[in-house]
């Protein structure tokens, strides 16, 4: 019972500080939200007569709490230590869509507030349980480990999903490239109308694209700018695509005939690997069938045989 109350009080104090930290990672306002406060202002502009900006909302301002603000000191202050001198959270984060500069910091300052929160329950749930100091060294120190390993396994879980809706529409993407371009349009002009037209489809492949025009519209180069849609990504296939892109405008061949010779052998890799999966399928299945459904099948087909002999042999000998 002390071992149940002791977890029970870890998990509660890590799904508080871990929603306090999503609360901080996630952004201020969702993409519906602000698509509603967008028609919002142009109705009241519009009703205006002038093309005024609506407010912001005051809840805005509300947001960098105190516990963010904590966070974000505890992040900086841990950031060297929990790295390794290496940028691979900043990387992951951005794979994630958390790609803004203060995003990594408040992730360190999540992990160690989940951390020691877990520790200090742990160590307060072995004091009220009247545990020895040895157990409350060991669970705290459990704890605390836990509490650093759990948000990296949910951001690898976000980063997975992410790349999976990414995967699964970027043949739309591809196809829809090679018609805006073949009709005529550059490639600044056809990513922004490919990133229009995914907006409801594939908004994690939508906002890409949109960050991409912007960044073009903005001056970058298109190999700088490629290249760093293709880092937060973090697909292959990506890779690929802005490869061929830069490829194509270094050289000065056709970005329609390159773009139709990709989206061809893209699909063509693509097919490749469902039907390896699927011969793949066959040896997985082994396993479970050897140690699960044909013991069920011997146990069923085999028992009342058994049963039968069993009993025969007893009433022989009893006989």
């Amino acid at each position: 019972m002390d071992g149940l109350l002791i977890v029970i009080l870890v998990c509660a104090a890590g799904g508080v500080l871990a929603f306090v930290g999503v609360t901080a990672l996630t952004p201020e306002q969702s993409v519906s939200r602000l698509r509603l406060q967008a028609l919002a202002g142009g109705e009241a502009a519009a009703q205006a007569g002038k093309g005024a900006a609506a407010p912001e909302p005051k809840a805005k301002k509300k947001r960098g709490g105190l516990l963010s603000r904590m966070m974000l000191r505890l992040g900086n202050s841990a950031r060297s230590f929990l790295e390794g001198g290496s940028d691979d959270t900043v990387h992951r984060l951005a794979m994630a869509g958390y790609s803004s500069p203060h995003h990594a910091a408040s992730f360190h300052g999540m992990r160690m507030m989940i951390a020691l929160g877990a520790a200090a329950v742990a160590a307060l749930g072995t004091l009220i349980a009247g545990a020895p100091l040895s157990k409350m060294i060991l669970y705290s120190a459990g704890a605390l480990v836990g509490g650093l390993i759990i948000p990296n396994i949910g951001l690898s879980r976000v980063v997975k999903s992410r790349q999976e809706k990414i995967a699964s529409a970027l043949p739309n993407m591809v196809d829809l490239l090679v018609v805006c371009v073949e009709a005529g349009l550059a490639l600044d002009g056809a990513m922004a109308r490919v990133g229009q037209e995914l907006q409801l489809s594939a908004p994690e492949l939508s906002r890409e694209l949109t960050s991409l025009s912007r960044e073009l519209s903005a001056g970058q180069a298109h190999e700088h700018a490629l290249s760093r849609m293709a880092w937060r990504i973090g697909l292959p296939d990506v890779d690929n695509l802005v490869s061929m892109l830069i490829q194509a405008e270094r050289f000065g061949t056709s970005i329609a005939v390159s773009l139709r010779v990709f989206s061809d052998s893209f699909r063509m890799a693509r097919r490749q690997r469902i039907e390896e999966q699927a011969a793949k399928t066959t040896v997985k299945l082994l396993f479970p069938l050897i140690f699960f459904i044909f013991p069920a099948i011997f146990v069923m087909l085999l028992g009342p045989a058994a049963v039968n002999i069993i009993a025969g042999g007893a009433g022989g000998a009893f006989k």
